[in-house]
């Protein structure tokens, strides 16, 4: 049976194009993170830090935690102020204020239970 070289190079294109969609898709994200406060930046807020330790920061420096949404028991009992969202690709927020400035974290739970800060919104 003879085989046409159309044949040989679809699958390479495929893979090629399954890769180029693969990394401009991860960098359009990364691009559209927002950066966090610069007040926040200043004690000390990375992205990737553990929120407790974030919000342990914050609160030091005057930001106060907003009420949740939560209807019933709080999803971490440890930070009644986080909300998540529910679903494949849900995330988990709280949000922070001081005196005219909000900001809202957003987080992500950790394998271990615990949440991680990923953005600011």
């Amino acid at each position: 049976m003879l085989c046409s070289p159309i044949l040989d190079v679809m699958p390479m294109k495929s893979v090629f194009l399954a890769l180029l969609l693969l990394l401009s898709a991860g960098h359009v994200h990364a691009a559209e993170t927002p950066q966090l406060p610069p007040s926040w930046t200043a004690i000390g807020i990375t992205v990737g830090m553990p929120y407790a330790q974030a919000k342990a920061l914050l609160m030091k420096a005057g930001w106060v935690a907003s009420a949740s949404d939560n209807d019933g028991d709080p999803v971490f009992a440890a930070h009644p102020e986080v909300d998540c969202g529910q679903g494949w690709d849900a995330i988990c927020s709280a949000g922070f204020s001081r005196r005219s400035e909000a900001y809202g974290l957003v987080l992500t739970p950790t394998n271990d239970g615990n949440l991680q800060v990923q953005g600011v919104f």
